[in-house]
């Protein structure tokens, strides 16, 4: 039975403005040194990230040569590189409680309380506090949420061996040189354990 080896790993990217979640799972009896030579394939859809896709193509076929692999037609590859953008609002509600003081009344606590006066209770230890009183605010931030997912496709055997999936915020304040570093590293945090091709 094959076994499947699962990787959760968080990383801060962007100086602290991104927080990036990859997920990676390999079927770790495969005999990945018989593999030399790669395609990435993926589909444009016109729905205005295909310049991403583009993007992602072009810095995973350097980084797979850069591992050591042959980048080479489709028809000739021992194995695809598939590439999967998807993007897609997300809605973030967040509850807040503020405690604050209505009106003074007297402090009480165990060990200084004294009834006065004809009514009963009604307590004083000589000191006034406010009366406190809890106030809910909720706030809903929307933005919107990438996911990326590799996967090896080991042509010969015609399966997956290989997957790997990256999650995250998308920020609009990147420039297009930050948007290529940050790719940059989610393909490299991905493939990190992907072996070296001698």
């Amino acid at each position: 039975m094959k076994k499947w080896f699962i990787a959760m790993a968080a990383a801060m990217f962007m100086s602290g403005c991104s927080t990036l979640e990859v997920q990676v799972d390999y079927d770790d009896e495969h005999d990945f040194s018989a593999l030399s030579s790669f395609a990435v394939v993926y589909k444009n859809q016109n729905d205005g990230r295909d310049f991403s896709r583009d993007r992602i193509s072009r810095l995973l076929t350097a980084y797979m040569k850069n591992k050591g692999y042959e980048n080479v037609e489709k028809s000739a590859a021992d194995f695809y590189v598939i590439m999967h953008l998807d993007v897609q609002q997300k809605s973030q509600v967040e509850t807040n409680y503020e405690t604050i003081g209505i009106r003074p009344v007297p402090y009480m606590y165990l060990g200084a309380i004294r009834p006065i006066g004809t009514y009963p209770g009604t307590y004083v230890s000589g000191a006034m506090v406010m009366e406190p009183d809890v106030r809910v605010t909720t706030t809903t931030n929307e933005y919107e949420e990438g996911r990326l997912i590799l996967e090896v496709f080991n042509v010969k055997e015609n399966r997956v061996v290989w997957q790997g999936i990256a999650r995250d915020e998308l920020s609009k304040d990147y420039t297009q040189q930050e948007k290529s570093e940050y790719l940059s590293k989610v393909i490299s945090e991905l493939f990190k354990d992907f072996p070296l091709k001698k």
